[in-house]
């Protein structure tokens, strides 16, 4: 725990397991949304090919992954924490501009 908490410039043990919290929340709702989502628009298997369908499951998941964590993570109290989460790792992609 204690190089977690190093690695995300955190002290607190309480904040540790909070963020932890706030990625399993995020996690798990943003892959049952992405699913209603694919499914209310009918992005299926059988209207799609496998890539395409792939395609856009993933691009829905990050979208909604993203779209969440800002929401959750003000919800738990670690909007600053996560807004940094969500530079950095969208910085990879050239994306990190939208972030507010």
């Amino acid at each position: 725990m204690n190089k977690l908490k190093k690695h995300w410039g955190i002290n607190s043990n309480t904040q540790a397991v909070i963020i932890l919290l706030v990625f399993a929340v995020n996690g798990t709702l943003s892959a049952l949304l992405s699913r209603f989502l694919l499914k209310t628009l009918q992005v299926n298997k059988a209207n799609f090919s496998n890539l395409i369908y792939y395609i856009f499951s993933f691009l829905f998941l990050t979208l909604v992954y993203f779209l969440l964590l800002s929401i959750t993570s003000r919800v738990f109290g670690q909007g600053d924490f996560f807004r940094n989460f969500a530079k950095k790792s969208l910085k990879h992609v050239g994306l990190h501009h939208f972030i507010l």
